[in-house]
């Protein structure tokens, strides 16, 4: 056979090939086209925790916290204004395009997620305490910081609750869920997140309001996960700060932690025996 017939031969078998990938091109466009979310990339993942749902079930590691119920007050358990609230703000981010993960007490290990929110209602002896508060872990990073600052002005004008700055605890500050490397039932060190206290379920106006106005509460919830989004850097978020590579178990029945290197400084927090603690140099 002569180059010429080769040639006609190879391109006999070659166009059939080619149009059967042009057939498919135009296919796959279609479908694209048809189903736009086929072409996009992941959605951004949202956890949000319904704060001492299932407490009972949480593993080994914090056993200590298993009676952890919540408050409760005026026929309420904080539980179940916890659940109604992120099931609400779940519903709104998913539609508009976030995949979410409603949590119960007991977190995956290392979660790992785009933001995390533990949802939680407060309670005081003093029924005249009001106001809701977020907090970050202690190990503070640029993204966490962010998410806790479109948190407080989404929820807060959403609310109309004021801020409580005063009683942000240690215990907020180092809520087991954010403890990345002291439990393994906590987030990724990579996944920003914080603790929201919506308000105060023994004040009756704080509890009307968390009770009775639900979609309001989880509309606030949910702008400031998409403000947290928007504010975002095109460059991306910074590399969060290292673990600490020290670790320390109390060995003494209890432990007093204060903030200070002597017993002059007061005590924040008193910790019991069997808990790690991190140590940073």
């Amino acid at each position: 056979m002569g180059l010429r017939a080769k040639l006609r031969s190879t391109q006999d078998t070659l166009l059939p090939m080619n149009t059967r990938k042009l057939w498919f091109t135009l296919a796959l466009l279609l479908l694209m086209a048809h189903y736009p979310h086929a072409a996009q990339a992941a959605p951004l993942r949202v956890g949000l925790q319904v704060g001492h749902l299932r407490s009972n079930e949480l593993p080994e590691e914090l056993k200590a916290l298993r009676t952890s119920t919540g408050a409760a007050a005026g026929g309420y358990r904080e539980v179940e204004v916890n659940q109604a609230v992120a099931e609400r703000a779940a519903s709104y981010l998913r539609g508009v395009g976030f995949a979410v993960d409603v949590l119960p007490a007991t977190v995956p290990p290392s979660y790992r997620a785009d933001a995390f929110v533990a949802i939680h209602a407060d309670g005081n002896a003093d029924p005249r305490m009001r106001g809701f508060k977020a907090a970050t872990h202690w190990r503070e990073w640029e993204a966490a910081t962010t998410l806790l600052a479109a948190m407080r002005a989404e929820y807060g004008a959403a609310s109309g609750l004021a801020w409580d700055e005063a009683h942000i605890s240690s215990g907020m500050r180092g809520y087991y869920a954010m403890s990345t490397g002291r439990y393994r039932h906590a987030v990724a060190n990579t996944t920003p997140a914080i603790i929201l206290e919506m308000g105060y379920l023994t004040n009756p106006q704080d509890r009307q309001l968390m009770t009775q106005q639900v979609d309001r509460l989880a509309r606030g919830v949910a702008a400031g996960v998409q403000r947290f989004f928007a504010s975002k850097p095109a460059s991306g978020w910074p590399a969060p700060p290292p673990l600490p590579e020290f670790r320390a178990v109390i060995i003494a029945p209890t432990a007093n932690i204060r903030s200070g290197p002597s017993t002059n400084y007061d005590i924040v927090r008193v910790v019991e025996a069997g808990r790690m603690l991190l140590v940073e140099r």
